[in-house]
């Protein structure tokens, strides 16, 4: 599969998670059953497909490459993660506060509160790290996992 349609399928994903979360999370604590868990799946997938379509798939092509630029070998697997969450939370971020920006100017608003910001921040991160992490368990070998795993517990048997 070519690596657009990869993280194509992966930003796919992360909209339906993404907005289960989100529509989990107002239906929970703070509509009080307004509307149904349904709708508000359904309201969050339609705003959030296009920023993560739009926004996820160049900024996670950008961020890979610059991990790959500045791959180094001595750096363990934790700080791999780390440095790679990191670059893709600063990503979420900038495609959040980017999309905040032309929906407030679209409609007459033309400054952030520090509280719209936060929570902008707090979305961003949030985004990119459902992004990230189904990229991550989309890596796995799933199939050698599983043969790996049986070939462990017949050796255990003897």
């Amino acid at each position: 599969m070519s690596k657009f349609f990869h993280r194509f399928f992966i930003s796919v994903l992360s909209v339906v998670i993404f907005s289960a979360l989100a529509a989990g999370f107002q239906y929970t604590f703070q509509s009080a059953g307004e509307l149904s868990f349904g709708l508000l799946l359904g309201i969050y997938c339609f705003y959030t497909a296009p920023v993560f379509i739009l926004g996820g798939i160049p900024a996670s092509y950008l961020v890979d490459s610059l991990l790959k630029k500045h791959k180094d070998k001595l750096a363990t697997t934790v700080q791999n993660y780390f440095r790679s969450f990191s670059l893709y939370g600063i990503a979420g971020i900038i495609i959040m506060m980017i999309y905040a920006a032309i929906s407030s100017i679209a409609s007459g608003q033309f400054f952030f509160s520090i509280e719209e910001s936060i929570t902008n921040i707090i979305v961003g991160i949030a985004a990119a790290a459902v992004y990230y992490h189904i990229t991550l368990l989309l890596q796995i070998n799933w199939e050698k996992l599983k043969k790996q795993r049986q070939k462990e517990q017949g050796n255990e048997a003897l």
